[in-house]
């Protein structure tokens, strides 16, 4: 079991990160998390760490019975389309296209739920 001081100093800790993340997106258009990361002292690689903490601390925070339920509310922002993704489309041949940063994604029955979570993840990090 952690110490008092030790919960606290990571409170400390969540709370800043989690203004830093406030801070960076915020950053002004134009300006890529690469820049701003530089901009900021802190490398890219840290920033994304620092954000799975503090996603981790609220999927922690959040009560047991909220997470039994099959469905999660999620805020409206994470919602809205990202820019330059164009809308799903699917054709009679039973697969779903997926249109995004230049790229077409043919997704079919015999798609692997491993190798798509891997694509999709990849893709929502492409600036």
């Amino acid at each position: 079991m952690k110490s008092q001081t030790a919960l606290v100093a990571r409170s400390c800790r969540l709370n800043e990160w989690v203004q830093m993340i406030h801070d960076c997106k915020n950053r002004p258009a134009g300006m890529s998390v690469d820049e701003w990361c530089k901009l900021n002292s802190i490398t890219k690689a840290n920033y994304y760490y620092r954000m799975r903490q503090v996603r981790i601390a609220c999927l922690d925070a959040l009560p047991a019975e909220t997470l039994e339920h099959a469905v999660v509310p999620v805020p409206l922002a994470l919602m809205e389309e990202p820019a330059g993704i164009s809308p799903v489309s699917s054709n009679n041949n039973s697969c779903l296209e997926l249109y995004a940063h230049g790229v077409t994604l043919r997704v079919t029955e015999a798609t692997s739920e491993t190798l798509l979570t891997k694509v999709l993840g990849v893709l929502a990090h492409v600036e």
